[in-house]
């Protein structure tokens, strides 16, 4: 959502230029919300041009290259194309979905394609930002498997691999105080001894169910060099499949859908479709359905 927030803002701060819509203006706001990006181009169709100033596109297409929206943050290619837009502009703010919602006048929805090489992955991975979250995530997991509350470990280290076949190879550390370390049973002795850092490296297959659920399936591990128990590996796999599950984005008026993810060895590429209720509208059973 962050890069269609950063996309919509430059479009619509359009207006400004009192309703005359040209492509390369257009280029130039949007550019300006990133960092860099070696090859953009921008298609805007809006019959007629005055409508900018009300808040209604009829159609947007982006394609960028080798973009970089933060210094950690860096996609090989986005490609995104949208249906009509039409927004409240005196309400409009991007602060978070539901002021969002509150400002569409009409659904917001469109189809986009994502790139990612292995090194996106990891240079995004050595934010503290995202560390910072995948280290609260993970112990969230890791409490609600060991029954706990009391857990508190440090993500570092993190490296993500592309194998082929939709493969990931992951490998990172985990630290925590010795006197705070609890015994966990399920992990057959293998995470039973205390220990001030943990290595762990996973080896798993991502698939996509319904184009719905991400899953992780056909879990290996070690961690410290010995094997994981197949039922400390698949309960995590499930853990984190459960938090894959798009249909959870509907409580908050989103309708998300992968209509392919592809991994190899030189790239992770996913392509979706999202659609953004307005505030006090609820995605019928009908409208869920009717998307592939």
């Amino acid at each position: 959502m962050e890069i269609l927030t950063i996309v919509l803002a430059g479009l619509l701060s359009l207006t400004s230029s009192g309703g005359t819509i040209l492509d390369s203006v257009a280029a130039h706001r949007i550019k300006s919300q990133i960092i860099s990006s070696q090859k953009q181009a921008i298609r805007i169709d809006n019959t007629p041009n005055y409508q900018i100033a009300q808040g209604k596109l009829s159609k947007v297409r982006i394609a960028a290259r080798d973009l970089k929206v933060k210094p950690n943050l860096e996609i090989a290619v986005l490609e995104l194309e949208t249906d009509p837009l039409d927004v409240d502009l005196a309400k409009l703010n991007f602060n978070n979905i539901g002021e969002l919602r509150e400002s569409l006048k009409q659904p917001l929805q469109g189809a986009g394609k994502l790139v990612l090489t292995e090194a996106n992955l990891n240079q995004a991975l050595e934010s503290p930002e995202i560390l910072a979250k995948l280290s609260k995530n993970l112990n969230r997991l890791i409490a609600r498997r060991a029954g706990s509350t009391n857990i508190a470990y440090q993500l570092r280290d993190l490296q993500v691999a592309l194998l082929p076949a939709n493969r990931l190879r992951v490998k990172f550390k985990l630290n925590r105080p010795v006197n705070n370390f609890e015994v966990d049973e399920t992990a057959k002795g293998s995470l039973s001894r205390p220990s001030r850092e943990l290595a762990i490296a996973l080896e798993l297959k991502i698939r996509v169910f319904k184009g719905k659920t991400i899953r992780i399936t056909e879990p290996q591990g070690t961690v410290n060099g010995r094997p994981m128990s197949s039922r400390l590996l698949n309960g995590f796999a499930e853990g984190i499949s459960d938090r894959l599950d798009l249909d959870s984005l509907q409580a908050d008026g989103i309708l998300a859908r992968v209509l392919q993810l592809e991994i190899d060895e030189d790239k992770l590429k996913l392509v979706g479709f999202l659609k953004l209720e307005t505030k006090g509208s609820q995605l019928s059973s009908k409208e869920i359905k009717a998307i592939p």
